[in-house]
């Protein structure tokens, strides 16, 4: 249930959510700003996802094979990387931005260690957002290591991942998204 509730395409929409349906200083276009971030950062996934189940591409929708989530995150990447596009020309929030440009980084990056190693998505997929929002100005320090902890710990109990490649997961998320938008976006 807590791989579930906070599976990374469950996360993303509702941190782009907050950070476009709360910021005093957004754009005119929050609507258009929400979709364009769903659209690219989990519409377009998750459609991938259950094609590629559908056509036996990969065995589950988690990909849990490392050499079946080479495919989707190569795709992941062009995705978010598209999505950061509308977003510049709409003039979306630099932190609304960022994210997607994290996403876009922080995927490429997961497709490159996946060629090699699994890591777990879930933990890069609650690092990096929480990551943002501490940087907007949500820190909630209890609520969001609790998050981190459920997640990382329903992995390893899954037999999903080992407590190297969540730690790992965590770890790189949180450090590459805080750099991206620190010194590129804010």
């Amino acid at each position: 249930m807590i791989s579930l509730a906070l599976h990374p395409m469950m996360v993303a929409p509702v941190t782009f959510a907050i950070l476009i349906y709360t910021e005093p200083a957004g754009n005119n276009n929050l609507h258009l700003t929400f979709f364009i971030a769903f659209f690219f950062s989990t519409a377009l996934s998750i459609t991938t996802v259950v094609y590629l189940k559908s056509q036996e591409k990969i065995s589950d929708l988690d990909a849990s094979r490392r050499e079946e989530r080479i495919q989707p995150l190569v795709l992941g990447t062009i995705y978010c990387a598209a999505g950061f596009v509308p977003l510049m020309i709409i003039d979306a929030t630099p932190i609304v931005q960022g994210l997607m440009f994290c996403y876009a980084v922080n995927t490429f990056l997961v497709w490159f260690i996946t060629k090699r190693w699994k890591i777990s998505i879930h933990a890069i997929g609650i690092g990096g957002p929480m990551t943002a929002l501490w940087l907007f100005g949500i820190q909630l320090p209890i609520i969001m290591t609790l998050a981190v902890i459920a997640v990382c710990t329903a992995r390893v109990i899954l037999k999903r991942h080992t407590i190297a490649q969540v730690l790992a997961g965590i770890m790189i998320s949180m450090v590459f998204t805080y750099l991206q938008l620190q010194y590129l976006f804010l």
